[in-house]
């Protein structure tokens, strides 16, 4: 067994999980598209069983919010339960987003997506999953209305990060 294999499983033994970390380094647009769209980067697999923490910062543009204007989510593939809070730029307060902690499928969205029809998005959400089956947690972004001569943009800077805690 690799030296390496054997430390990684010693350690969740104890306790200690590797910690996913993942960075937009590279504008991704969705041109004439009102369907969310993955990013290709913020995305973590998650197993079954476990609880993990995690923060989001999604930074999304639009080439004209008056016309396509731009909307994200935190979605997750498997079925679990959810907890936390969401920060919404030009929002007044931060926002609960546990009114229906059971949630799951590539459908379902982290209470509904965030949505901005007249300027640039920025999200923040923090919270908790306890997974009952395993997926992906991922960010997906999309038009408001698709339109063909505009895009919606998934900005660098944007983030995922999630430890598992149990």
């Amino acid at each position: 067994m690799p030296l390496f294999k054997s430390l990684d499983t010693s350690l969740q033994t104890l306790g200690i999980f590797p910690s996913i970390r993942k960075f937009v380094i590279a504008v991704q647009d969705v041109t004439n598209s009102a369907t969310f769209t993955d990013s290709t980067t913020l995305q973590a697999d998650l197993i079954a069983g476990a609880t993990y923490d995690f923060e989001t910062l999604e930074l999304v543009g639009s080439s004209a919010f008056a016309t396509a204007g731009a909307q994200s989510q935190l979605a997750y593939t498997g079925t679990g339960t959810f907890y936390g809070a969401k920060f919404r730029g030009g929002a007044s307060s931060v926002e609960p987003i546990n009114n229906a902690p059971s949630w799951g499928g590539s459908s379902d969205s982290v209470n509904g997506a965030s949505n901005e029809p007249t300027k640039s998005l920025l999200v923040q959400r923090w919270g908790r999953i306890v997974t009952s089956t395993s997926g992906v947690l991922k960010v997906q972004f999309r038009q408001s209305t698709a339109v063909a001569a505009h895009f919606a943009r998934l900005h660098i800077g944007s983030y995922l990060n999630v430890d598992r805690v149990a």
